[in-house]
């Protein structure tokens, strides 16, 4: 999703204030859900005029949106940190499988990943939502068919990425909304054998 930022505070007490802003605002979000967000109610949370969010954000989808990233950086970190630790050559389907489970299960773990990516996809398009090229889940990709050895064919590598990540990134969507284990493990089986044809 691209950024909307409004201004990036260089002084210290500027971006003091920003990060303050984005905390109560995560108050909010864990006590009242995402509903409850408003500019208004992260002003009066955070003891500021509604006019000082403004400085740092356009509105409050600017800083769900925000929050969105970080949670999603947060559980692709999780991922990246278990691909390091994995046996490279093991074939890309025993990669890819492990690592998906590891996104999943970060990502149900995480206090609000769930419910700000079901924000970021009802209020935005499939094309806003799906990371591209050079975002953290293409990079993790990469990194995936590196380990496990693969090959792209010279002149596909670009659109075979691409539609590796958006397959990835809608079907990963549809597993997290699962609430019985054995219907997202089945899914998760499902993108996993659909990749690993694609990439044979």
């Amino acid at each position: 999703m691209p950024s909307t930022t409004v201004q990036k505070p260089m002084q210290a007490r500027a971006k003091a204030r920003r990060d303050m802003i984005i905390a109560r605002t995560e108050d909010i979000l864990a006590r009242d859900g995402i509903e409850a967000i408003t500019t208004t109610a992260v002003a009066r949370e955070a003891g500021i005029p509604v006019g000082s969010i403004y400085r740092y954000f356009k509105d409050r989808n600017d800083i769900i949106g925000l929050l969105h990233q970080v949670a999603y950086d947060d559980v692709v970190g999780t991922v990246a940190n278990a691909l390091e630790q994995m046996e490279p050559g093991q074939g890309f389907r025993k990669t890819h499988e492990q690592l998906i489970r590891v996104f999943w299960r970060a990502a149900r773990s995480h206090p609000t990943f769930r419910d700000l990516t079901r924000w970021a996809n009802a209020h935005n398009s499939l094309w806003d939502v799906t990371p591209g090229p050079e975002s953290h889940l293409d990079e993790l990709v990469r990194q995936t068919l590196a380990v496990a050895g693969v090959q792209l064919p010279e002149g596909r590598e670009q659109v075979m990425l691409r539609t590796a990540v958006t397959t990835l990134s809608v079907l990963i969507d549809q597993a997290l909304e699962e609430d019985d284990d054995a219907e997202a493990d089945a899914l998760i089986d499902e993108i996993t054998t659909l990749l690993d044809r694609y990439f044979e």
